[in-house]
């Protein structure tokens, strides 16, 4: 009986270990049909492409090469606008200096900068911080100006407006018969018996006045602007680099004039640099002759002078600055000389 139970319960044992090994299917169902496979995405641009449209060694080699022929990348001015007591030319004539000014209150005045460096390409452009805004080279400000002279509001509506932080008059030119005073070189000199004084040798613009010039607020005459004015700085001073022109080298290459000046050979269309050079130098002779400029080196002598006289040494110092010879504003420009001529009998 015993042994009888025994064979049983190896028997139930025997089964339940076998159904650990041996699983029972119903009846198979219909087979099924496989989804249609989707398409593959277009392929993105790899990363490493849009880099190098501009950090190539051979492209960044070509900017750098460019830019030490601009007046821009030379360091002659650097050792003069740091240290002490120069916080007024740090502003546009080193690295820190601009910056500095970029980050301040608008209208502050910029602090002395020591050991500053020379203008470079981080004074102009970003460090690709955000790139919301696409890849192409970051500007640091592309803001309107104000303008130092005047309060006129400068907008080209472009990557202009960062070089019209610098590229403008320091000094203001508004004076009139109705008024008795007149701003000259940053400080008011009286105006009297229809007098004005000349206060300092350097009275005038500052260099480099383009911004002004291009918005026709520079000088005495009926303001006027010009369709150079919508191109403002870099459609004529960049684009296409030769190596000498264009690019960062910032000289105006002809090859950017072509588009509107499609026959142009150099910059001297329809002879208008000429005809400028030769007004501006009977303009220059005059005043030498009326002991208003020293004749060797053109620097105004202090005194008092007629205000048509300071009109046209006002109006002659700034064109001459403007270094364009007639082209950045030519009607606003003729008006300038044309004033300048009248007030001196010319």
């Amino acid at each position: 009986m015993m042994k009888k139970m025994y064979n049983v319960l190896l028997g139930v044992a025997a089964i339940v270990a076998m159904s650990f090994f041996v699983s029972c299917e119903g009846p198979a169902g219909p087979a099924g049909t496989d989804g249609v496979d989707g398409t593959d995405g277009t392929p993105g641009v790899a990363g490493n492409l849009s880099c190098l449209e501009c950090h190539t060694q051979a492209g960044m080699d070509a900017i750098e090469n460019e830019y030490a022929t601009s007046g821009h990348g030379l360091a002659a001015y650097v050792a003069y606008t740091s240290g002490a007591n120069r916080a007024a030319c740090a502003q546009c004539h080193n690295n820190e200096g601009f910056l500095y000014y970029l980050s301040a209150t608008p209208g502050g005045v910029v602090t002395d900068i020591f050991n500053a460096t020379k203008v470079s390409c981080e004074t102009c452009h970003g460090n690709h911080a955000s790139l919301e805004d696409g890849i192409e080279a970051p500007i640091r400000t592309i803001a309107p100006v104000t303008a130092i002279a005047d309060g006129t509001v400068i907008d080209f509506g472009n990557n202009s407006n960062l070089c019209a932080n610098c590229h403008q008059s320091r000094a203001s030119y508004a004076a009139s018969e109705a008024i008795d005073s007149v701003k000259v070189g940053g400080v008011m000199v009286k105006v009297e018996a229809g007098n004005v004084g000349i206060a300092s040798s350097r009275t005038g613009p500052h260099h480099g006045p383009q911004a002004n010039m291009l918005v026709g607020v520079l000088g005495y005459g009926n303001s006027a602007t010009h369709a150079h004015t919508a191109l403002g700085c870099t459609s004529c001073h960049m684009g296409e680099s030769n190596g000498t022109e264009g690019g960062h080298t910032f000289f105006p290459s002809i090859e950017n004039c072509k588009g509107c000046h499609s026959g142009a050979t150099d910059f001297n269309i329809d002879e208008a640099q000429s005809n400028f050079d030769t007004r501006m130098a009977a303009i220059r002779a005059k005043l030498v002759e009326k002991g208003i400029i020293v004749d060797a080196t053109g620097l105004a002598v202090v005194g008092q002078y007629p205000l048509a006289e300071f009109k046209a040494y006002w109006n002659w110092i700034s064109l001459k600055e403007d270094l364009s010879r007639g082209v950045h504003n030519p009607t606003y420009i003729n008006t300038m000389l044309t004033v300048a001529e009248a007030g001196l009998g010319l």
